[in-house]
């Protein structure tokens, strides 16, 4: 099976209809269908949009039909899209701290720090209860 009829089975499996996936990776529903089809081949940063959009991996949109290889590269190049989009994340994030006064910045600091405290306190109780099982 191909990308394109990966991608189909897995937004079929989330239950996306082809306009909405399209319209969240910003292309035409029917050029979505073209590459569903495998009619068109979409550039590999418009399948790194729809493996966010489907919330799964390259290696999931990549199929059985890749070598060990082949899928070991989806893997990095996965990795490194990831790390990219994370780090515009950053960059963003520091762009509106520095628009915050410091009663904002104060207050946004302490719920995330409650956010990874609670975080934290679950999984404490998580690896408890698998030890005590």
């Amino acid at each position: 099976m191909g990308v394109g009829k990966e991608i189909a089975r897995v937004r079929k499996a989330r239950g996306l209809t082809q306009k909405l996936l399209a319209e969240r990776v910003a292309i035409r529903a029917n050029f979505l269908s073209e590459i569903e089809a495998e009619k068109k081949t979409a550039s590999f940063e418009t399948i790194i949009k729809l493996a966010d959009a489907l919330d799964c991996s390259l290696d999931v949109l990549a199929g059985q039909e890749l070598s060990e290889a082949a899928s070991a590269s989806f893997s990095e190049a996965d990795k490194a899209a990831r790390f990219c989009r994370e780090d515009a994340l950053v960059r963003k994030s520091a762009l509106i701290m520095g628009a915050l006064d410091e009663n904002e910045k104060y207050k946004i600091f302490t719920y995330i720090h409650d956010i990874m405290e609670l975080s934290s306190i679950k999984n404490q109780n998580r690896y408890q209860h698998e030890e005590e099982s």
